[in-house]
């Protein structure tokens, strides 16, 4: 089974979309395909639009939405205050039984966290000791901009510093409007100084809801070759 942890330099660099890229293009393969996202702050639990319902529909996954999401909590925040604003904790056991649950039979399993890698879960756990104990290799998804050479280099050195096998760099181009003088030269730059690690630049994709482009987006782009090399 191939078991992927996908974090971020930081909140709002693309994720989702390369996560729901992902699941999209092995779905199309004809894989078993299981996605969850542990804990989403900023939604309701009937929210249609919230990223764990995003990943399970790139997916075609029919696993319960409790499962995929255990914890959903509405303030906008780092999960360890998210849940203390609502008088809530989360369990890690519960997440490692969803975590049971959803790669039971599977061929591929995505796991998006939310935010960075050490973004909190509990006064103990931050996503990578969730990473580690369910053993996921890590994609490191990056938006292509200015200041993303310092961010991949703190995420990579924090990701090796608890044992985490890096799988790839995810290079996320957020459309021509974001666009400035590093753009260019970041993938090589990143490709020169982190030799060991595969870097992919994923292509911006209007509708992140297209699952066809999605998924021919992660082909196209070597992302499904780094994932499984």
């Amino acid at each position: 089974m191939i078991a992927l942890g996908v974090t971020g330099t930081d909140t709002g660099v693309g994720k989702t979309i390369v996560s729901a890229a992902l699941a999209a293009a092995y779905a199309k393969s004809g894989a078993r395909v299981g996605v969850m996202k542990p804990v989403e702050t900023g939604v309701t639990r009937e929210s249609t639009d919230r990223d764990g319902v995003r990943l399970a529909k790139a997916a075609g996954s029919r696993d319960d939405t409790s499962l995929i999401t255990p914890y959903a909590f509405p303030d906008p925040l780092a999960p360890l205050v998210a849940a203390r604003r609502v008088g809530a904790a989360i369990d890690i056991g519960r997440l490692d039984g969803a975590f049971r649950s959803i790669s039971r039979d599977r061929d591929v399993v995505i796991v998006e966290g939310a935010g960075g890698l050490l973004v909190p879960l509990t006064d103990d756990h931050a996503f990578d000791t969730l990473f580690l104990r369910w053993k996921l290799g890590v994609l490191v998804v990056a938006a292509n901009r200015l200041g993303v050479i310092n961010h991949v280099r703190l995420t990579l050195r924090a990701a090796r510093a608890v044992g985490l096998n890096i799988r790839a760099i995810v290079l996320n181009d957020t459309g021509n409007d974001a666009a400035d003088a590093s753009t260019s030269s970041n993938e090589t730059l990143l490709h020169e100084l982190i030799s060991d690690v595969r870097v992919v630049r994923f292509p911006w994709v209007p509708d992140p809801c297209d699952h066809q482009v999605l998924a021919s987006a992660a082909e196209r782009s070597g992302l499904l070759v780094a994932v499984a090399h």
